[in-house]
C-alpha cells in the first residue's frame, strides 16, 4: 500500500493537480476551501494515534487469522486522498457527506485505516468471514442503514467502544459485510446470513467489512491473491482519476478475466486429481460456461476445459 508524507501544508491547488480532481467538482463543491482545511490539518495531527491503533489492529487480526491466510496489509489514508475522496463524494453522496466537517470527518469516512486480507484460495473466503464475525463482535442491530446512523451510531456507542483497556471486546461490525460480485457462480459460493450481495461494480470482487474499533471506523477488505494484484494494477494505471479511459478500461477487463480464470483454477484444485493412478474419464461431457458445471468428481483435465 502506498506511503505518504506526513506534515505537508494543505494545498487545495497541488492535490487537485496531483490527483486530477475535475475544476468543476472543486466548483461544486460546498464545503468551503477554510473547511477543507482544517480537516485536512486535524487529520495531520491525528495520525500518530492512528499509527498506534493500527498497529494494534495488525496485531490482533496476525494472530487470530495465522495460517489461515496468505497475507494482512493495512494502510493508513493519505491526507492528500481524504481531501479528495470528500470532494469526488460530497456530491455524488451529499446525504452522507454534506454535513461533515472538522468536528465529524471521522465518524464519517470509514476507511482512514485500510486493512486487506489476502488469500489464495476463494474458498477459504468462509473461515474469514467466520472468523472476523468472531474476533469483532457482530451485533446486527447496529448495523447502519441509513447515512445518518453512522454518526448517531458513533456517538452512541462512544463510551462504550472507547473504555480502557477493553478495546477489542468492545469493537464491533457497524455495517452489515458485503461481497461484490460479478456472476451467479460467486453468488453460489457466498452464501451466509450476514453477508449482503452487491453486484453494482463491474470487474470487482472483494468482501468489505467496516469495524468499529475505539474511536475510529477502519475497514477491511478481503480478496484473492490474483484479485488483488490485478486490482493494484487498475488502480495505478485508472482509479480513481481516469476511469472514463476506454483504453485503460479493455486492458484492465482483460487483466480482470485473467484474474478469474485463475482463481477458478486454484479453486478446481484437488489434492486427488495428482495422485497416480487415478481412473480418467472418459465421458464426453460439454458446458457452455464454467457456471453451468457441476466440477464435483470431474478429472483435471475436464476441469481444464471449463476455462480454456
Amino acid at each position: 500500500m502506498m506511503a505518504f508524507e506526513v506534515g505537508r501544508e494543505f494545498d487545495l491547488k497541488r492535490i487537485q493537480k496531483e490527483l486530477n480532481i475535475k475544476q468543476k467538482n472543486i466548483d461544486n463543491c460546498p464545503i468551503s476551501k477554510s473547511e477543507l482545511g482544517k480537516i485536512y490539518q486535524n487529520y495531520q495531527n491525528t495520525i500518530p494515534s492512528l499509527e498506534k491503533l493500527k498497529a494494534t489492529i495488525l496485531s490482533i487480526l496476525n494472530e487470530e487469522l495465522a495460517g489461515t491466510v496468505h497475507s494482512i496489509r493495512c494502510r493508513i489514508k493519505d491526507a492528500d486522498h481524504l481531501i479528495e475522496k470528500i470532494i469526488r463524494n460530497v456530491n455524488n453522496k451529499p446525504d452522507k457527506y454534506k454535513e461533515i466537517d472538522e468536528s465529524n470527518y471521522n465518524k464519517i469516512i470509514t476507511d482512514l485505516i485500510g486493512v486487506r486480507i489476502i488469500i489464495l484460495d476463494k474458498r477459504d473466503w468462509r473461515d474469514v468471514h467466520d472468523s472476523l464475525l468472531k474476533i469483532f463482535r457482530n451485533i446486527p442491530e447496529r448495523y447502519v442503514h441509513a447515512p445518518k446512523d453512522i454518526i448517531e451510531n458513533y456517538d452512541r456507542y462512544l463510551e462504550e467502544a472507547t473504555a480502557k483497556r477493553k478495546g477489542l471486546e468492545n469493537s464491533y461490525h457497524a455495517e452489515e459485510p458485503v461481497v461484490y460480485v460479478t456472476s451467479h457462480e460467486d453468488r453460489d459460493i457466498y452464501v451466509d446470513a450476514h453477508l449482503k450481495i452487491d453486484y453494482s461494480k463491474s470487474h470487482y470482487r472483494s468482501i468489505h467489512y467496516i469495524i468499529r474499533y475505539e474511536t475510529i471506523y477502519f475497514e477491511i477488505q478481503v480478496r484473492t491473491l490474483f484479485e488483488e494484484g490485478w486490482l493494484e494494477f487498475d488502480h495505478r494505471i485508472k482509479y480513481p482519476y481516469d476511469q472514463n479511459n476506454k483504453k485503460k478500461q479493455e486492458y484492465a477487463s482483460v487483466l480482470s478475466s485473467l484474474a478469474i480464470a485463475a482463481d477458478r483454477l486454484i479453486s478446481f484444485y484437488e489434492k486427488s486429481d495428482f495422485e497416480q493412478g487415478t481412473p480418467e474419464n472418459t465421458e464426453n461431457t460439454e458446458w457452455d460456461t464454467v457456471e453451468d458445471a457441476n466440477t464435483d468428481g470431474l478429472e483435471l483435465k475436464e476441469k481444464l476445459k471449463l476455462l480454456f
